[in-house]
Order: structure tokens, then sequence, then C-alpha cells
């Protein structure tokens, strides 16, 4: 049966998006921002717990409406830190009064400036939060240290408010931003664990359903705790079709399931195009599975892990330009020796999240103290990081063009290697 090509399919889906989102914005008279006030009362719903930040609390909402008259969009949300804006979680809606910016699509709000409408605690995600918030509050209570235990919360449940502002530039600047973040490697990592935990099974169907089964549950409950974050729900949805091809025994191209996930994600929110995280993460998983060959032909796992993490930077190198304007040169040295680790890692956080001891304390505050010592050590070497990078249209459209046609040099590499078996 021959093969449905979903590549070609998501990315003229991408393209009708890319093209038609300005002529549909300009249409959509009840976005928020259309013709907003320059000083109004905005009624939102909060689509996450707010996150502390160094003088208020960030979090993304949901705008309901505009001077009483009903508006939808999406805003983000600066409150000043207080007593009040500590309470707030997913799920509360308010009313705000101030100046929001429509260009960024946010607000900053003080405390005189808002209320609370109502507060969310029986739906299904209100219940979650408050799960995720306990479990937080159980690991911000374990014996772990403080600068430590906020790197396992952001790996366990996504949560960043406790993350040291100077753990994070060291991090960014090594490279190593994405161990703090929920996304694909941490989802891939649980699958792959459980994957080999359940290699007792067997490869016969009755195994493969056992094994994905408990790896489907593993992902989606990892999931689950770590609040169903839009990049979590993003990197579970396209394992869930690797696994459920594996269990279906079906030779399924790893592309056309990566462009299905993404197919089905821009059809239930085409905005997801325009999100950063989202273009990070099919970019990156993409670059990977283009690289494969290139992967294949070597047998060490430390040249393999380098390859993989070269591959997932290249991929991703047009975002981080246009959208950051700084590259990361010394990411390959951190990525080696970190990533190998990475694995390891994830267990000891999600024990100590389990069972916040000195039993998993102990050995996971060693090994982020040695992840410690090689981030700060790269980032300290001259230039690790260029700033200020700008790329006018034409500049990143040759870069993009560069970057395919180095993918399409390692596609070369698979029938150069079938043409020297035959």
């Amino acid at each position: 049966m021959r093969r449905v090509p979903l590549v070609p399919v998501a990315l003229v889906l991408m393209a009708c998006i890319a093209l038609g989102r300005p002529l549909l914005h300009r249409l959509d008279r009840g976005h928020w921002t259309h013709r907003c006030p320059e000083k109004t009362f905005i009624t939102l719903c909060l689509t996450e717990t707010p996150h502390p930040r160094l003088k208020s609390y960030r979090a993304s909402a949901q705008v309901k409406a505009i001077d009483n008259q009903s508006r939808h969009g999406d805003i983000t949300v600066y409150l000043r830190k207080d007593s009040i804006a500590e309470t707030l979680r997913y799920g509360d809606q308010l009313l705000l009064h101030g100046y929001p910016d429509t260009l960024k699509r946010s607000i900053y709000i003080t405390s005189d400036h808002y209320l609370i409408l109502h507060r969310d605690s029986t739906s299904f995600r209100a219940r979650i939060e408050k799960l995720r918030m306990r479990l937080l509050h159980r690991m911000q209570n374990g014996p772990l240290e403080q600068r430590y235990a906020g790197v396992a919360e952001a790996m366990t449940l996504g949560w960043r408010g406790d993350l040291d502002e100077n753990l994070q530039a060291t991090y960014r600047d090594s490279g190593l931003i994405h161990m703090l973040c929920v996304s694909g490697l941490h989802v891939g990592l649980l699958a792959m664990l459980v994957g080999w935990l359940t290699i007792w099974a067997g490869r016969e169907r009755r195994g493969r359903i056992i094994r994905g089964s408990l790896q489907l549950i593993s992902v989606w409950s990892f999931a689950v705790i770590t609040g169903l974050a839009p990049s979590t729900v993003r990197a579970a949805l396209m394992f869930s079709l690797f696994i459920v091809s594996d269990i279906l025994a079906r030779r399924t191209s790893k592309m056309n399931l990566l462009a299905a996930a993404a197919i089905i994600m821009l059809v239930t929110k085409p905005s997801l195009l325009f999100s950063v995280s989202w273009q990070l993460s099919f970019a990156a998983v993409a670059g990977i599975l283009m690289a494969k060959p290139v992967i294949l032909c070597f047998r060490s796992r430390l040249i393999q892990c380098a390859v993989v993490s070269t591959a997932a930077t290249v991929a991703t190198l047009p975002i981080i330009v246009s959208t950051f304007h700084r590259i990361p040169l010394y990411f390959l040295i951190a990525n080696v020796v970190i990533v190998p680790f990475a694995s390891l890692l994830l267990v000891l956080s999600l024990g100590y999240l389990a069972i916040p001891c000195t039993l998993f304390a102990w050995p996971l505050e060693l090994l982020l103290r040695f992840t410690d010592t090689v981030t700060e050590w790269v980032s300290s070497l001259p230039h690790a990081a260029v700033e200020g990078v700008t790329l006018n249209p034409w500049q990143l459209v040759l870069l993009i063009i560069a970057v395919l046609l180095l993918f399409a040099g390692a596609q070369q590499t698979r029938q150069c290697k079938n043409r020297g078996t035959a």
C-alpha cells in the first residue's frame, strides 16, 4: 500500500496559515487588539499559574471582554509582586484596568488596578494545577539545595519560578537552556526509559502492546503532572504517534508521523504556527530525523550524541537567530558532556518528585553540581555567545536554504550507503 506523503501537506498548511493570518487579523474584528482603547477595562482568564520574576509575576491569559464587549485573543499579563498576585492560579478570571500593548500583546498591572472576579477550583485543569502546586511545595520543602531544587522543578513540573537568574544565563550561554524546559527531550527520555524497563516483554505483538501502553500512560501522566503545558502536549502527541505506530508494527515514515502531529495541532489551533516554542520543537525533531543517516554512520554513542545535538541546533538556527538574535558558539561541548546524563537527571528528579528525601537529593545534587561546573566553564569561554545577530529577510532566506541543503546532503548519505551495500 502506497504511503501518504504528509510532509508536503503539512508544509502547504503552514504556508496557508502564514499567508492568510495577516488577512484574517484584519477581518477579525472580534480580536482584542482591533481598535483597542489606550486605557481600558479588560476581562480575562489565566491560562497558567503566574510565574515569579525579579519584580513581577508573569502569566499567559485569554481575553474575554474589552469594556464589557465580547473579545478574544491571547495576552501576557505582568502583575506587581504582592500578596494577592501570589495567590493567583490557573483558571482565575480577572478584571484589569490599564494600558495594553497591542503590538507585544501584553499588559502591566499594579495591585490596585485589578479585581479577582472568579476562582476556578472544579475544572479538570484546575484540579491538575492544584496537584501540581502541591507537588511543587513538597519539592521546595525537601532537603535539596534551593538552587538545584529549581532545576529539578523545571525538569519535572515545568516550573521555572525558582530558577536562579544567573543559573539560567549560564545554561543559555552554554546552549543547554533546553534542559530547563519540559520538551521533547524529557518526554522522549521518559518513553525510552520505559521502553528499556519493559524490554522483558519482547518484540511480539503482546510485548509491543504492553510496552506501548505503559509508554503512553507514562508520557501522558508526565504531561498532566507538568500542567499540560503546550510544549509538553506537543511532545506527548508526537511520541504517542510514534508509540502507536510501533504497537501496530507499521513501517511508517517518522517524518510522516511528525507531519501528522503538526497537522493535528495546526488544525486544532492555527496560531501555534507563530509560537516560537512550537517552531523550535518541530524544527529540532525534523533536523534529528533528517540527520539520522549520518547518525547511524557512527557506532560511538558519544559521536552520535554530538551529531544529534548538532542536527537539532542547525535545524533551529534560523528561528534562534531571527527571534533571539544570538548564537551560543560552544553548544556542542556542553551538549556532548551533559546530554548523556540527561536520562539519569530526569530519573533522579522524578524520584525526588515522588519522594523528596536524601536518597534522591544527594546523587541529584552531585550530578547537578557537575552540570553547573560544565555550564559555567563553557559560558566563561571567550565569545561563548554571539549577541546582536540581525538578518534582513533575504539573508534569512539564504540561511534557511543553506540549512535545507545541508540536510539534503545528509539524506544523500543513506543513498550512497544503499548503493555501496548493493
